[in-house]
C-alpha cells in the first residue's frame, strides 16, 4: 500500500470508526453506574522530541511508552510515523477555531445578547464543572458532553471523511464522531484550569472492535483517568485493557507514544 494511502486510510479508519452509541468498554460496568455528578492551545508543531510527555498508562503499557519501543516494534511499525504529521496536521487546523471559539464564548460572557445556544450550553457544562471538584468533576463532564452528542459520522455532517470540529461546532449541531465528543472535553478542561501537562487527547486501536478511537485522559492525584463517549464511567487508565494508545496531542504538540502498526491497521 503507497505511502498516501496509508495516510489516508488510518485517517478513514478513524473517521468511521468512532462514532459508535455509547457502550461500556466493560460489560460488568453499568453505562449509568453513578459518577456524581484556561484557554485554548496555540497553533501546534508536530512534537517528537525527547522531554517531559508521559502518558495514562493504557492495557499495560508502561508510563513513559517511547521506551517501550523494542527494535522489533520499530521494525514491524515504522510506516506509523507517517501518520505523525497527518495527525499533528489536523490538531493544528483546528486551534483557529478553538481561538474563533474562545471569542465567542468570551463574548456571550460579557453579553447575554451575543450568546449562541451552543456557547450557552458550552459556559453551562464548564460552570457545573467548576462548582464540583476531583473525580466528581471529571465524571460531570464526562456525562454531560456524553448527553449531549449525538453520535454521527463526518461524513453525513460536513461531507467528508474526517473533519474535526470545535466544541461549539459540535454542540451545535448537537452531534459528532469520538474526536469532537474529546474535544469539546478536552476544552472543557482546560476552560477548568486542568494545566497542560495533566491532560491529553490519546488517539487508540481499539483492539477489541479493530477501530480507531479517541478518548480524553486527565491526571489526577497521580493517576490517570479516561473519559470517554462510549461509558459514563470514569475508568483509571490501567483498567483500560482493550485500547493501544496511538498518539497524544496537548498544548506541546503531537507526540507518538506507542508504535501501533499502520501495516497492521490497514491490513485487516
Amino acid at each position: 500500500m503507497s505511502a498516501i494511502a496509508r495516510r489516508g486510510h488510518i485517517l478513514l479508519l478513524l473517521a468511521v470508526c468512532c462514532g459508535v452509541a455509547l457502550a461500556d468498554m466493560h460489560a460488568g460496568r453499568s453505562a449509568s453506574a453513578p459518577e456524581t455528578i484556561g484557554s485554548t492551545a496555540a497553533p501546534l508543531t508536530q512534537d517528537t522530541k525527547s522531554g517531559d510527555f508521559s502518558v495514562p498508562q493504557l492495557g499495560g503499557f508502561a508510563t513513559d511508552l517511547r521506551a517501550q519501543n523494542s527494535d522489533a516494534l520499530g521494525k514491524r511499525y515504522s510506516s506509523s510515523t507517517m501518520s505523525v504529521a497527518d495527525i499533528s496536521a489536523k490538531w493544528n487546523e483546528l486551534q483557529s477555531r478553538l481561538l474563533a471559539d474562545e471569542a465567542a464564548v468570551s463574548a456571550c460572557r460579557t453579553s447575554a445578547a451575543a450568546c449562541t445556544l451552543a456557547a450557552r450550553q458550552f459556559l453551562s457544562i464548564v460552570d457545573i464543572g467548576a462548582q464540583r471538584d476531583g473525580r466528581v468533576r471529571f465524571g460531570w463532564v464526562n456525562r454531560a458532553v456524553n448527553m449531549a452528542i449525538r453520535p454521527a459520522s463526518d461524513w453525513s455532517q460536513y461531507g467528508v471523511a474526517d473533519f474535526w470540529a470545535s466544541p461549539l461546532q459540535t454542540l451545535g449541531s448537537g452531534a459528532g464522531d469520538c474526536e469532537d465528543y474529546a474535544i469539546v472535553k478536552y476544552v472543557v478542561l482546560r476552560e477548568l484550569g486542568i494545566t497542560a501537562d495533566d491532560l491529553r487527547l490519546i488517539i487508540v486501536q481499539d483492539e477489541k472492535r479493530e477501530t480507531g478511537h479517541a478518548v480524553v485522559a486527565v491526571r489526577h492525584e497521580q493517576r490517570w483517568l479516561i473519559l470517554d463517549n462510549r461509558t459514563m464511567a470514569i475508568l483509571d487508565a490501567e483498567d483500560v485493557h482493550d485500547y493501544r494508545p496511538l498518539f497524544a496531542l496537548d498544548q506541546h504538540g503531537t507526540q507518538t507514544i506507542a508504535t501501533a502498526s499502520i501495516d497492521l491497521i490497514t491490513n485487516r
